[in-house]
């Protein structure tokens, strides 16, 4: 991780989140069932390696999904290493109506587990974070002494 990047809160990068499953919710609002819901799905694991580690909702919260190791932010393929574990609830919106049951039933926990992580480990790295070697830190912000 850079030496001046900021390690982000837990709030903001859930608030981040949040506006990046917005997306999801808007793209099955706008297009056919099917379609809204495998587009969502595909956002939903390569969205941080979209604009060189910002994400929709991390850019609007100038957040950054950065590789540990070499310091670059998060690449296409490391977003969808990062963010296979919420992704498999979303994929299960893609069947209509039991699917958005089972993406709510495993999505909850999964969330809750993400959440606990970010806020009990040291480096504050939820589980997609430890499995792509990620950080997200603020953009522009500088570490503390």
């Amino acid at each position: 991780m850079t030496p001046a990047a900021a390690k982000a809160s837990v709030m903001v990068r859930c608030l981040a989140k949040a506006a990046d499953f917005s997306v999801v919710l808007l793209l099955n609002a706008l297009l056919p069932v099917v379609v809204g819901a495998l587009l969502g799905f595909i956002y939903m694991l390569v969205h941080d390696g979209l604009f060189a580690g910002q994400s929709i909702g991390k850019r609007l919260f100038r957040l950054k999904a950065m590789h540990v190791k070499n310091d670059l932010p998060c690449t296409i393929r490391e977003s969808a290493v990062r963010n296979a574990p919420l992704g498999v609830a979303t994929f299960f919106a893609i069947i209509p109506f039991w699917g958005w049951i089972l993406a709510v039933l495993v999505g909850i926990p999964l969330v809750a587990l993400e959440i606990y992580l970010m806020v009990t480990r040291p480096g504050g790295h939820r589980l997609g974070d430890v499995m792509a070697d990620t950080v997200v830190v603020e953009v522009g912000a500088r570490k503390n002494g």
